[in-house]
């Protein structure tokens, strides 16, 4: 069960040095075909907090050829988990487990987010949120398909609102999007594959999953699902099932189609379309494209935006399956 203290530290004692605490903050602004992030790596046992803003404006496969980046990999390890500020002007404070503030500041970029939580954290380790965790605390890890880099996590989709100002032009922000939060060891090389997605429609109804996911695999085949929800007039359901198959220009997804079913039965089925793209680096050793898609389905035909992340380690899965 994730509680309010989880906003703070929960470093060991001797702290190993890949140990991590992340947040991850996704925003939209549709009309202008942007997608952002925030993302936060605090590394206590080596003394240094990684702080990455991008900023996705087109469909691109050169990480060059995008709108933003501020990758900052050896910022002072912070004191405070839960309120800080560092040297690159970004700022940070949890006011609660639900509610978030963010702000950056530079010569070229302002952005200004305020976040506020549209359902209590989702933790994937609680058997009564998430019907696909376990109580053993082996089975769970297994279960995770990501193993100790999510031994502690939650998702939760929150309200966001504040503005983006590039170069000139400032763009309000009023958007539903997906954040996430996670502690425990993080290696930087043998990391497991990832595909995180989303769908969002209105603050009634949005759906968060997580695969494991082979990119060598054959179409249809290459994502395994491992945990999810679907939130429909407030309810929160956990997922027991989801299908992904992805449309591609060469490695990266142009359009995809989804289908989850929660522990109602409910089957949620989602077209996507890849409006933006950038092969984004959180690690090293692990490319990410992410994209920004706009999905349809039966109940909204004029659809709603969400987050396409697939990750995988390039320094053991570049050549697994070619000649």
């Amino acid at each position: 069960m994730i509680k309010e203290e989880d906003i703070k530290y929960h470093t060991p004692d001797p702290t190993p040095y890949d140990w991590a605490e992340t947040a991850y903050f996704n925003f939209y602004i549709p009309e202008k075909n942007i997608l952002g992030l925030v993302y936060l790596v605090h590394r206590q046992g080596i003394g240094a907090t990684i702080s990455d803003i991008q900023i996705v404006d087109r469909w691109s496969t050169r990480i060059d050829d995008t709108a933003y980046v501020n990758a900052s990999n050896h910022n002072p390890v912070v004191d405070k988990a839960e309120k800080f500020s560092l040297p690159n002007g970004l700022s940070f404070e949890a006011k609660s487990l639900r509610d978030y503030k963010i702000s950056y500041q530079s010569k070229d970029v302002d952005l200004e987010l305020n976040c506020s939580g549209l359902m209590a954290p989702f933790d994937i380790h609680d058997p009564e949120m998430d019907p696909m965790a376990s109580s053993d605390p082996v089975e769970a890890l297994e279960k995770t398909g990501f193993g100790a880099a999510y031994a502690a996590h939650f998702d939760m989709t929150v309200k966001i609102s504040g503005a983006l100002r590039i170069d000139d032009e400032t763009h309000p922000i009023d958007c539903i999007a997906t954040m996430d939060h996670s502690w425990g060891p993080r290696p930087e090389i043998d990391l497991s594959t990832l595909l995180w997605i989303n769908a969002h429609f209105d603050e009634n109804y949005f759906a968060h999953a997580l695969f494991t996911y082979d990119p060598y695999a054959p179409k249809g085949q290459q994502h395994i699902f491992r945990h999810g929800y679907a939130v429909i007039n407030g309810k929160v359901r956990g997922l027991i099932a989801g299908e992904v198959s992805a449309e591609r220009d060469g490695f990266y997804a142009k359009s995809a189609q989804a289908k989850f079913t929660d522990i109602d039965k409910t089957e949620h089925v989602f077209t996507g379309v890849a409006k933006n793209n950038h092969p984004w680096l959180p690690y090293g050793n692990c490319l990410s494209p992410i994209a920004m898609m706009h999905w349809t389905c039966k109940e909204f035909p004029n659809g709603g935006y969400g987050t396409f992340l697939e990750g995988f380690p390039l320094n053991n899965r570049l050549r697994r399956g070619k000649s």
